[in-house]
Parts: C-alpha cells; structure tokens; sequence
C-alpha cells in the first residue's frame, strides 16, 4: 500500500495501554529512587565528603536519629526482597552503632587494630 493511500491521521493511543505505561513509569522511577536514596544516605552519614563524623552527625539528628535509622533500615529491607544486589553498595558502608531510647543513636567507633 502506497503512503498516498494510507490513513494519515494520528492514531491516539488507547486508553489501558497509557494508563499501563504510566504505571510501569511510576513504578520504575519510584524504586529507582528509594535505591539511590538508601545508597546516598548511608554514603551521607558514614563516609560524606563534607567532613562531618557520622557522631557529629547523630548528635545533630539529636532525638530524630532513631527514627531516621529506623526508616533507612526498612527502606533496605524493602528493597531486599526485589534486588539485594542494589543496596549492596549502601549496605557495605554502614558501621556499628546504638539506638538509644530517647531517639539518639551513639556511633560504636571502629576498633583500632593494634601495633604487631
């Protein structure tokens, strides 16, 4: 058939079809989001380049820092259950520390290896 012939009229697409992509969309970007946003947080508190300790930075979280570890721990554990292997990155930097009662978290300094 000859482009002269065809029906030249756009075709909008159908409804379900927009409605599914715009799904898969939110979706995607929606998790992408949540990785980058476990990865950069643990790489903002454990190794930032703004030269803050992760102690000066629970101790300016104050009483909010439980909770924030408490959401950053289930995001991770979100993510968990569909792709490990994306937070792994995050996951590696995270050091020891303490949730306190009052909502402060106390970082547990790394041991220092002693002289042989």
């Amino acid at each position: 058939m000859s482009i002269l012939d065809r029906d030249n009229n756009p075709q909008l697409p159908v409804p379900a079809k927009m409605a599914a992509q715009n799904l898969v969309n939110m979706t995607t970007q929606t998790y992408s989001q949540m990785v980058r946003a476990f990865n950069i947080g643990a790489e903002i508190f454990w190794t930032n380049g703004m030269g803050a300790t992760p102690s000066e930075i629970a101790a300016e979280l104050g009483t909010d820092a439980k909770e924030v570890f408490e959401l950053h721990y289930k995001l991770g554990q979100l993510i968990a259950t569909v792709k490990p292997e994306a937070i792994a990155q995050g996951s590696s930097l995270v050091g020891n520390f303490t949730m306190n009662e009052d909502g402060t978290v106390t970082v547990v300094p790394e041991p220092t290896p002693s002289p042989e």
